[in-house]
């Protein structure tokens, strides 16, 4: 739906439907900032016990591809 389309369904609402649309964009928009700082977060921070000492280096089957 286009931001057009949006307003002008929106100036067809009562006042009252008008403040509950704008509560539930603004809904939406923390909602969708949430997920954003979740991705964004480590969630295996802490939680590595090991990581081998050749982790970065290339496996000897792949070294022909570099």
């Amino acid at each position: 739906m286009a931001y057009a389309e949006l307003v002008e369904e929106a100036k067809g609402l009562s006042d009252n439907n008008t403040s509950i649309v704008v509560d539930f964009i603004k809904f939406l928009k923390e909602k969708e900032n949430k997920n954003v700082e979740e991705r964004k977060s480590n969630i295996l921070a802490g939680n590595l016990k090991y990581i081998a000492d050749d982790f970065d280096d290339t496996p000897d089957c792949f070294k022909e591809y570099m």
